[in-house]
């Protein structure tokens, strides 16, 4: 965290770029571990001495009261977050269970709660020793002392006499149909164009979603801007504000029992939080401060350009960034100049290093606002009380840039095929592509949701998935996607369909030819009867377990008030897909889907992968 010892000593002094530590809680002995990421020019030695020395010299510097209770929050917050998701729930008790008792989640929970100082010190005297560690730099020593780890108590002598706590409130039975969202939804403008959707209701553990974009901005303001200040402006909200640092600000959300945050880009900046009943008007305040008044801190910059550096150089090695720079690249519908041009990994840290602070500043200055924009709020909460406080907060800050949305349209990319070579990485990544006219009002859109379902939509029964995982064996994942435009006037239709597999880079030739004699039959002979109604039925069911969550309706909200529309508009999607044959689907991939027009890219270790296998069958001669 940003007010942890290692993110101090060895992060804001830039010896490192990211540090961390966590610990195991296992049924048998654990780890703990710490790491830390270094730039490219790192000092190594000088890094691992720093880490080091925080790690083992806890008995000349103990841990404070305050520290233990700033962790103490943070975990804690985690825990009642965790309570009202019932899936994380679920998922916290199964381990619990895998380790003997359901109830020790709620136990480690609660021995966490009465850990004092002088405990912590005690376990770090005893375990955080040179002689119990291990380097990913190996150093050999003479002789290894080993620190014997007594075995845990069983989970019946842990828990003798424990009582939990009370439990947390269910919340109301909600119906997720698009009737009941939409018949229980409040929707108001507020100023000249800050549209806000509010869905009250009883939920588990008082909780409450809120959502939002602030829009502004245009090709002609982006221009005057370098690429990275509209990125970096975003990222900077949440490092400190003028009458907050970024410590304190994570404290605050804490405090607030809510998690989430703000963040900014080229034509829009949004707040997305889970919060509770008693402290969402505080966080409300405490996002439109951080939108309105970040500090743009010179060190934070700094620390924040030289992750972004870090990051890059990392990622250009990886196969699946080598796959989506070439795709990037060939499919890239802007001119040079543009600001959404594709950029080089080399042109993105050339314009990372060459960007100031003041330039990050002025881009701030000269966009933001929330006058303009969309908010949904879905959860426990009082929507009169709600909507006057947000219009307070947000519906007087206009904009010095208007928002001009860009519209996007098809273009017809021709096919082509790419090796991209990237030595040492075990997995090859390989996805294709072919642009489509398709915008989501369109009449085949419906029928083309449920052929890519079959086709490679549901990742194991699926054409694809049969074909290259269950059959071949030459694929452990494998999916498609179908994606179309979408804008207010329905006219934007830049769409696409992607395909993308991993596989031993062996095995990648083996692949893409039966990646494209699938998708050749696909095209050829269409789906059954019986493939549309499992996809129909798959896909229903999709939607209506997305609709059960609040975090979900609170985005489907926000984007109905951009686009205008309302929840009338996804029950008549659904009605569409029920109403679908079989022949209708087939003759939407018979006029969209031509498999000559896919361009297909595999990244991945071909000349390793061909000396292994020459070395094999040598040693069998």
């Amino acid at each position: 965290t940003p007010g942890g010892r290692l993110h101090k000593a060895l992060v804001e002094s830039r010896l490192a770029t990211g540090a961390g530590a966590a610990s195991s809680g296992l049924r048998e002995r654990g780890l703990a571990t710490a790491s830390i990421v270094l730039p490219l020019d790192g000092d190594a030695a000088r890094a691992e001495t720093e880490l080091l020395d925080q790690l083992e010299s806890l008995a000349k510097r103990p841990v404070t009261a305050a520290e233990v209770e700033q962790a103490q929050r943070r975990i804690a917050h985690a825990y009642e977050t965790g309570m009202t998701d019932v899936n994380a729930v679920a998922m916290g008790l199964t381990e619990s269970v895998a380790a003997g008792d359901w109830r020790l989640y709620f136990l480690q929970r609660d021995r966490i709660s009465a850990v004092t100082a002088a405990d912590v010190n005690r376990v770090a005297a005893t375990y955080l020793r040179p002689s119990n560690r291990t380097l990913a730099r190996f150093v050999p020593t003479q002789a290894a002392e080993r620190v014997e780890i007594a075995p845990p108590p069983p989970p019946s002598q842990a828990l003798a006499g424990y009582a939990g706590r009370a439990a947390v409130a269910a919340g109301e039975v909600f119906l997720p149909t698009p009737e009941n969202i939409q018949a229980r939804t409040r929707t108001l403008t507020l100023g000249n164009g800050l549209n806000v959707s509010l869905l009250p209701k009883d939920t588990r553990g008082d909780t409450v979603v809120a959502t939002a974009a602030f829009r502004y901005g245009s090709v002609e303001s982006l221009t005057r801007h370098p690429e990275p200040a509209a990125s970096l402006a975003g990222a900077m909200l949440m490092r400190g504000s003028k009458t907050l640092t970024r410590e304190q600000i994570t404290e605050r959300l804490v405090a607030l029992k809510t998690s989430g945050g703000v963040g900014g880009g080229e034509q829009a900046a949004g707040m997305h939080f889970t919060s509770r009943r008693e402290h969402l008007s505080d966080a409300l305040a405490l996002a439109a401060d951080l939108l309105r008044n970040p500090a743009f801190d010179a060190a934070e910059f700094e620390q924040l350009r030289l992750q972004r550096i870090t990051a890059l150089e990392a990622a250009r090695k990886e196969p699946g960034t080598a796959v989506d720079m070439a795709i990037g690249e060939h499919f890239d519908p802007w001119p040079a100049g543009h600001p959404f041009e594709h950029r080089s990994i080399e042109d993105e840290i050339a314009a990372l290093r060459a960007v100031t602070l003041e330039q990050v500043v002025a881009f701030h200055r000269a966009h933001y606002g929330t006058a303009n924009g969309e908010i949904a709020i879905v959860g426990d909460f009082d929507a009169d009380a709600v909507a006057a406080q947000l219009e307070t907060l947000f519906a007087g800050w206009t904009a010095p840039a208007p928002h001009v949305a860009v519209p996007t349209s098809h273009r017809p990319v021709p096919a082509q095929t790419r090796r991209l070579p990237t030595p040492d990485k075990a997995n090859a990544v390989i996805a294709a592509r072919m642009n489509l006219p398709l915008n989501d009002t369109d009449p085949d859109y419906p029928a083309l949701v449920v052929a890519n379902h079959v086709l490679g939509g549901n990742a194991l029964a699926s054409r694809l998935g049969s074909r290259l995982r269950q059959k071949d064996g030459l694929s452990y994942s494998v999916s498609s996607s179908i994606n179309a435009d979408a804008s207010r006037d329905g006219r934007d239709d830049a769409g696409s369909l992607v395909i993308s597999a991993i596989a031993a880079p062996q095995n990648v030739d083996r692949l893409t030819t039966a990646m494209r004699e699938e998708l050749q039959r696909f095209a050829g002979r269409g789906i059954t009867a019986a493939e549309l109604a499992d996809a129909v039925a798959g896909i229903l069911t999709q939607r209506e377990q997305s609709r059960a969550s609040d975090a979900a309706v609170a985005g489907t909200l926000s984007r109905n008030l951009y686009l205008g529309r309302t929840m009338a508009w996804a029950a008549q999607f659904d009605a569409r897909l029920k109403a679908l044959t079989a022949e209708q689907v087939n003759a939407a991939i018979a006029r969209r889907i031509d498999p000559s027009q896919l361009s297909v890219y595999a990244a991945g270790d071909f000349d390793g992968a061909a000396a292994t296998q020459a070395t094999g069958a040598a040693s069998q001669r």
